[in-house]
């Protein structure tokens, strides 16, 4: 199965092309920008991978939970290639990408459990906890640093580009007993694309997954002008 992956959820963008392993991917960390970039930057890397689009099987994205214009600018492209090219769409959480690129690091199984927290840009962040799989055992949620390092145990693997803040509040012992996998910060789309293939038929709708409201909300006129 060939999988084109994308990812603009968070602080990066990325797009990649899968098929039973990554055969090209671009992966650029940037704070903005991301709806003039990840269009280009899929073409690319379509294009250096030696397939064409016609060849797909299926578009694989973010979904969630993260910034709004990002999430948006991934799906109204993974939307569009997919309406162009009449193939499937299937959604991948931000945090279970994350945890599927820590799970690759760790022993396999429940007793190395892997705890996601990534930025929100808030006084929050957003957490989820994982099975040494990276088989969710919890839903996301947005949570205060301090509320996170409280599921902290020992041996825990800790991943994503919070985790910083949740280390700070923990004790001095507990920092020395977790397992900080600091080099896996943000998604990235070929794992995106990995686990969308290894559930095709359990697929997850492409539908955005918000934590917290949009900061942006429509005026209580409408947008009209007041007489």
């Amino acid at each position: 199965m060939k999988v084109l992956g994308l990812d603009s959820a968070l602080g990066a963008c990325s797009a990649a092309v899968w098929d039973q392993t990554v055969i090209d991917c671009q992966h650029r960390i940037m704070p903005r920008g991301h709806v003039e970039e990840l269009i280009p930057m899929t073409q690319e890397t379509v294009a250096a991978s030696g397939l064409g689009f016609d060849q797909l099987d299926l578009i694989a994205v973010s979904i969630g939970p993260g910034s709004f214009t990002g999430l948006r600018a991934g799906l109204a492209a993974a939307r569009g290639f997919g309406l162009a090219l009449n193939i499937p769409v299937h959604g991948v959480t931000t945090l279970e990408a994350v945890a599927f690129a820590a799970s690759r690091q760790v022993p396999m199984g429940p007793s190395n459990p892997i705890i996601v927290a990534l930025e929100t840009k808030r006084a929050d962040i957003y957490v989820q906890k994982f099975d040494g799989r990276g088989v969710a055992q919890g839903v996301p949620a947005a949570q205060l640093p301090l509320a996170a390092a409280g599921l902290l145990t020992d041996k825990m693997n800790l991943c994503g580009d919070a985790a910083n803040r949740v280390l700070a509040e923990a004790s001095e012992v507990m920092q020395g007993n977790i397992n900080h996998l600091a080099d896996i910060e943000r998604p990235e789309a070929g794992d995106i694309a990995a686990i969308a293939a290894s559930r095709v038929t359990i697929p997850v709708l492409a539908e955005p997954l918000y934590i917290h409201p949009p900061v942006a909300k429509i005026p209580a006129a409408a947008g009209r002008l007041r007489p």
